[in-house]
Parts: C-alpha cells; structure tokens; sequence
C-alpha cells in the first residue's frame, strides 16, 4: 500500500434529505392489525378494556394507573394535541370485528433532523403475539422506511427503564440497538426513573426489516395462528 493509499481521506457520508415530513398518517394497513390514529369517541372505550383498566400495565410507564375510563379518556385528549406526538390504535382484526387492543405512539419527532422516538403499550392480547409484531413492525416501517407514503427518517429510538424486562427484551427482539443508560432522566411516582436507549437506524432497517417480514409473512404460521419458525431462526 503507497503512503498516498494509506493517507487518503475517506469519502463524505452521504447528505441526507432533510427536513424529513410530519408524521401524521391516518391509517397503517396490516394483515392481523391496522393502526389507525387516534380518535377518542371510536377508540377510547376499547382502549380502556384492553389497557386502561389493567393497573399493572402502567407500573414502568409515565402515565397511569387510572382511577376510571373518564380519567383514562382524560390522559389520552391531554396528550393528543402534543407537538411531535402522533397516538395509534392498534386494531387487532384476527376475531373478526376490528377491536382496540392497544396503543402505539410517536414521540418527540424532529423532522428538521429526521429523528423520533416511538412507545407502546401493549395488554395480554397482543403481548408475544403475531397481532403485537405486527403493530411494532408497521410502525418502524413508517417511521424509517423510503417508500411511498412512508417517512424516511434518519433514526427511531425505543426508551425503557431497567425495571422494565419485558421492553427490554422486546426492543432487542425486533432488531433494536442497546446504546447505553441515562440516568435519573426522570422524577415520577416518587422515584428516580433512568432510561435505556435503544435505536435503529435508517441503514439498518432494510436488513432487520426482511427479518421481521419473514416471521410475519403468512406461511410461518399453522391454520390456528402456531409459528412455524421463531424469530430468531430468521
């Protein structure tokens, strides 16, 4: 190798095509879910029996445990008008009748940088389920994807507490990175909350995304809904 090889600068990363759009699409078609953005009279009731009601759901999230629906209802009309926050039902159509199994969320979005960051939260019906994958992997696709209709966005970061196991092991289960530990980012229900930081980038995502569409693609799952193969065979 000459001196000249050994020195030469390496090339510029490529510009990327910023400011990225708002991400404020009214409707994520699925296979077993669609998310739907939301709207407080069609979906805050069934919010409420799939999520609100369940204490125990909220024990590593900020809002929550909720006294009745109306205060559920409450949390959700104060959040909806938040700048760079767009909230989505998870509509599970796998019993026939479209029902509200759950709650998606982008948040802090920074299109001047194409960053975001996105939240769940998820009950018993969708937990480990293909219905759950499936709601996760729609959002990313949005998110990170450059296709028509999708964002393009640079970075998506999934947050959680170390309490929080479950999320920890789902953000590594759809193909997030663990990039480290703040600490004390949060005061709440009378404790310190730190938070991990997990992301994927928009380089990373066609990789991880075959990845997740193989698990999801309808002939890895028996009639009664069985994985064929588990996610991490792909």
């Amino acid at each position: 190798m000459t001196a000249a090889a050994m020195t030469a600068p390496s090339p510029p990363p490529l510009t990327p095509n910023l400011p990225r759009p708002a991400l404020t699409t009214d409707r994520l078609p699925g296979r077993t879910v669609d998310l739907e953005r939301i709207d407080l009279d069609r979906h805050a009731p069934g919010l409420w029996l799939a999520i609100g009601q369940h204490a125990g759901l909220w024990d590593h999230i900020p809002g929550g445990p909720f006294a009745d629906e109306a205060a559920f209802t409450q949390w959700l009309r104060d959040r909806l008008p938040r700048p760079g926050q767009t909230m989505y039902a998870v509509m599970d159509k796998t019993g026939g009748a479209p029902v509200a199994a759950g709650l998606l969320l982008l948040l802090n979005a920074n299109p001047d940088m194409g960053t975001v960051e996105m939240g769940l939260v998820y009950g018993p019906s969708l937990s480990r389920k293909v219905t759950g994958t499936e709601g996760v992997f729609l959002l990313i696709d949005y998110a990170l994807g450059q296709g028509a209709g999708q964002s393009g966005y640079r970075r998506l970061e999934w947050r959680c507490g170390p309490p929080n196991v479950a999320s920890i092991k789902a953000a590594l289960r759809y193909g997030f990175t663990h990039e480290g530990l703040l600490r004390q980012t949060l005061w709440l229900k009378g404790r310190n909350w730190d938070s991990n930081v997990f992301s994927i980038l928009d380089a990373e995502w066609p990789a991880r995304r075959q990845r997740l569409a193989a698990w999801l693609a309808p002939e890895n799952f028996t009639d009664d809904g069985t994985q064929i193969r588990a996610l991490a065979e792909f």
